[in-house]
């Protein structure tokens, strides 16, 4: 049962990302199309060998594979929160400086449709130890804050740089700065 659990939640993951690729985000000029389609390939690949884990690997009863569905649900509500949050924006690597978003899950990560990313493919990678996945979780892994610093590096030389200087200071790349909560709760 908590293996049909996770695999409809991966489908879900699947047609989420699928339908944010072609609907959600632009590709703009500053994208190039090499780093685009390698990048989909990664995805492809990802997508491919979890969906096959799940039809033909039946050794998904490890210990830590109850935590696989959890996540996959983590990653669909930061996705789709983020969606809701942002109503749209540029594909990784863009030279165009939109508005900078605060609210809702980017108030908690300044990336964090790359943060819904990385814990469905790093949960499927541990769920399913593939190397092939091993290679493609990195390398998207790698691809995400590549883009995360690029993208921040072309804010940071924009009119908007003051205000993105002070929501890096109190929002994290990718983990929450819990600091900031522990203050923030300690002033109540």
């Amino acid at each position: 049962m908590l293996t049909w659990i996770s695999l409809f939640l991966y489908l879900l993951i699947v047609v989420s990302l699928i339908w944010g690729r072609l609907f959600f985000f632009k590709i703009s000029g500053g994208t190039p199309k090499i780093l685009a389609y390698s990048y989909d390939l990664a995805v492809v690949c990802q997508m491919l060998l979890t969906t096959y884990g799940f039809i033909y690997v039946t050794d998904v009863t490890k210990p830590y594979s109850f935590f696989v569905p959890i996540l996959y649900l983590a990653s669909l509500v930061i996705f789709w929160r983020s969606v809701v949050t942002a109503k749209s924006l540029d594909f990784a690597f863009s030279n165009k400086v939109g508005d900078i978003v605060t609210t809702g899950p980017f108030g908690i990560f300044r990336h964090p449709f790359y943060v819904s990313y990385l814990i469905a493919w790093w949960a499927s990678t541990i769920l399913f130890n593939s190397l092939l996945m091993w290679i493609t979780a990195l390398y998207l892994t790698a691809f995400y804050v590549i883009s995360a610093r690029k993208e921040e590096r072309t804010i940071l030389a924009s009119a908007q740089a003051k205000q993105y200087q002070l929501y890096q200071q109190n929002v994290g790349m990718f983990l929450p700065r819990i600091k900031k909560w522990k203050q923030s709760s300690s002033e109540l």
